[in-house]
């Protein structure tokens, strides 16, 4: 049986213009990325999940991408800048199928069509949720549409060996959620999903500054200071690198410089961090003692905030299980995914258990 449903594409001649193609898509809360196979290697896109909408209309949308992305905190009163997913997970059908329109436009050609594509989407997500994931697809003009587990997909586009019956693990920290997923045998054997991410950490920093200093500044500007200064608190004396930051001032209203350093950002991070930490003592606890092994020597943590320096010192500190930071965090799921668009069997089971041999 075809994963993908039972429609058929139609047979391609010489004359026919339109292509059908695959595409990964990494729908995250911060930002798309799409991934396209071209031979052995990937054509990556990314854009910021925003979209700028009708304050008396959110469902006519006017920009999407890095332009509206440009607007937030700065629109009009008639416009507004939104993100169609919070933690992961889609608030706005129509604001979300904008965003993925847009993601296909980009990652296809001219007079081509997107045959198949892949949707990553947090591990918990209900059926609801996945089925409005599809149901995205579909309106935005996709032929057959799958939904894996982003957790899944990192594993695979890192190329660890989930076809093993020994174990791995994947910690992935998004934006809006972090997935903790065991794989055994090509499946997911037990996912925890902790409903926090880099998002929550750049509105810690806002928050921490403000006390600190009496100063506003943007979430933007703290977000660009976690990825320039940011570290997690762990055994390992790390360097306190510093940054320079314009904001307002809550007495004056005027501007005012403020230094973040990465002290700082350390102390916005712990209370998520330690949420982390709890979700991996958990899942821990589930797990079997005959894929412990496996888990032990095959573990990777992907997405933004897995750059934070420490990060692996800390899961260490913590949980006694060494973990490698992705070398390409933000890309990975979209790989993934893009790998299971091009080859839709790798997930049946009978494929599965034909790679362990």
């Amino acid at each position: 049986m075809n994963i993908f449903g039972n429609e058929e594409e139609e047979p391609q001649t010489e004359n026919t213009k339109v292509i059908s193609n695959s595409l990964g898509i990494d729908l995250g809360t911060l930002n798309t990325v799409i991934a396209k196979p071209s031979g052995d290697k990937f054509d990556l896109y990314q854009i910021p999940s925003v979209v700028a909408v009708k304050k008396d209309d959110p469902s006519e949308v006017l920009a999407v991408g890095e332009e509206a992305k440009k607007m937030l905190g700065r629109t009009p009163e008639d416009i507004l800048a939104v993100r169609p997913l919070k933690k992961g997970v889609i608030e706005n059908v129509v604001q979300a199928q904008a965003l993925l329109i847009k993601a296909m436009q980009i990652g296809i050609n001219e007079g081509e069509t997107v045959g198949r594509i892949v949707i990553g989407i947090p591990g918990d997500a209900s059926e609801v949720e996945k089925n409005a994931a599809e149901e995205i697809g579909r309106k935005a003009g996709a032929q057959n549409i799958l939904v894996i587990s982003e957790g899944l997909a990192a594993a695979i586009g890192a190329g660890l060996p989930i076809a093993e019956p020994n174990g791995t693990m994947v910690v992935d920290i998004g934006a809006g959620s972090t997935d903790i997923v065991i794989i055994s045998l090509g499946g997911i054997n037990d996912i925890e999903t902790v409903r926090c991410g880099g998002d929550d950490i750049d509105t810690k920093i806002v928050e921490l500054v403000a006390e600190k200093y009496d100063v506003a500044i943007g979430i933007h500007d703290a977000e660009a200071a976690k990825i320039e200064v940011g570290m997690v608190h762990c055994s390992e004396q790390l360097e306190n690198l510093s940054v320079e930051v314009i904001g307002k001032s809550l007495e004056t209203n005027r501007p005012k410089k403020v230094v973040i350093d990465s002290m700082l950002v350390a102390d916005a991070v712990e209370p998520y961090m330690q949420q982390i930490v709890d979700g991996l003592n958990v899942i821990l606890e589930r797990l079997s003692p005959e894929l412990m092994m496996g888990v032990y020597n095959n573990a990777v943590a992907v997405g933004g905030s897995s750059r934070l320096r420490g990060i692996k010192n800390r899961i260490f500190d913590e949980i006694g299980i060494p973990i490698e930071i992705s070398e390409d965090p933000m890309t990975v799921v979209a790989k993934g995914t893009a790998i299971v668009a091009a080859e839709p069997l790798a997930l049946e089971p009978e494929v599965r258990l034909r790679a362990m041999k």
